[in-house]
């Protein structure tokens, strides 16, 4: 739930819980912007209930290169040695990593504990934050590891947002342009009616209304294909365009010391997933020049050269989400108009890589 007043939702929450059982994860990020944050607005519940809650709280290093099995057990270490029961409740303020590897200890650890999410970047909001996946990278693969577990409860407060950086923004700001293309035409007509320079550097109270209209929208968008199919049997991988190629390309970035925010390689990887449903299905490639346009102005391109290219393929036959020894895509055949479970050769992606590059 989106909230303006966090002490009014955790109060209600906590409540429900052993105070002396409660525990926060968190990375160096989010401890130095949003920790603060929160633990002034619960500051009513009283210095000894925040004092635990500082003794309980769990810090990781920030970044994508550390959602790893190590941070998992340093997590699952921390609960044992702060004596966590069965009836612990996890707290995990933070981004998408802080979520998904919170998630995964939290349902791990005895048999399973409750857990909140409280996403403090956009794409946490828009993309890790609920739906019930939860993991951490393995072998230098995306999300290898991981199961579905729902949060207890997700809460969005948006003051977290004040502090992001606009890289950061930009990432979360890509999935919702994806949610926008799977929807419809008017999603994506109001998504990119917004002014992000404005938005980001000079806001004013009738963008900022705009802009949570259309976060609203985007939530909602999720919510439709996870609801409908929450262990993506099905429509869920929907949600997936532009994952099989950006999630490969995220991973060859972090291969070469180079990494790249998420939302940017789904960027990417949508740009590229558009030119294969262009060839194969017919998809308008007056949108795919228009999200270029969006990638040139914010975003930038991505550099890599033919020599990746086997490294990327062979990234991408290792997707979870393959089915048999074929690469799996979701591709469009028009704005809002998906088609799942979706194929192409080793040529067309050498092809849509080399389109891509090329931007």
């Amino acid at each position: 739930m989106i909230t303006d007043d966090i002490f009014l939702e955790l109060n209600s929450l906590l409540v429900r819980f052993d105070q002396d059982q409660v525990f926060i994860l968190t990375d160096t990020n989010a401890q130095q912007h949003c920790l603060p944050v929160l633990l002034d607005e619960l500051r009513d519940m009283g210095e000894p209930f925040l004092s635990r809650l500082r003794e309980h709280t769990c810090v990781l290093p920030a970044g994508e290169e550390n959602k790893t099995l190590d941070s998992v057990c340093h997590i699952w270490d921390f609960l044992i040695n702060h004596q966590a029961t069965r009836q612990a409740l996890l707290l995990n303020l933070g981004g998408g990593m802080i979520t998904d590897i919170g998630g995964f200890a939290a349902s791990c650890y005895k048999r399973g504990i409750p857990f909140v999410n409280i996403p403090t970047t956009l794409l946490a909001i828009v993309d890790a934050g609920e739906g019930g996946k939860t993991g951490f990278d393995y072998r230098g693969l995306k999300n290898e590891i991981g199961l579905f577990s729902n949060a207890y409860e997700t809460i969005i407060y948006p003051r977290f947002l004040q502090s992001l950086p606009k890289e950061q923004f930009l990432s979360g700001f890509a999935e919702m342009l994806k949610h926008a293309l799977i929807a419809s035409p008017l999603e994506w007509e109001r998504i990119l009616a917004l002014d992000i320079d404005q938005l980001y550097h000079r806001p004013n109270p009738t963008l900022q209304e705009e802009f949570a209209a259309v976060l609203e929208r985007s939530l909602d968008i999720k919510r439709y294909f996870f609801e409908l199919d929450p262990e993506e049997q099905g429509m869920r991988k929907t949600l997936n365009f532009g994952h099989t190629i950006g999630h490969a390309i995220e991973s060859r970035l972090i291969q070469r010391s180079e990494p790249q925010p998420h939302g940017y390689c789904v960027l990417w990887g949508m740009i590229a997933e558009l030119y294969i449903s262009h060839i194969q299905a017919g998809f308008p490639s007056e949108t795919i020049s228009r999200l270029i346009q969006v990638m040139k102005e914010y975003y930038g391109g991505v550099l890599f050269s033919c020599k990746d290219y086997d490294a990327l393929i062979d990234l991408m036959h290792h997707d979870k989400k393959n089915l048999d020894a074929t690469i799996n895509f979701t591709l469009l055949r028009n704005i809002g108009n998906p088609m799942i479970n979706q194929t192409a050769d080793d040529e067309t992606i050498r092809e849509a890589l080399d389109f891509l590059f090329s931007v």
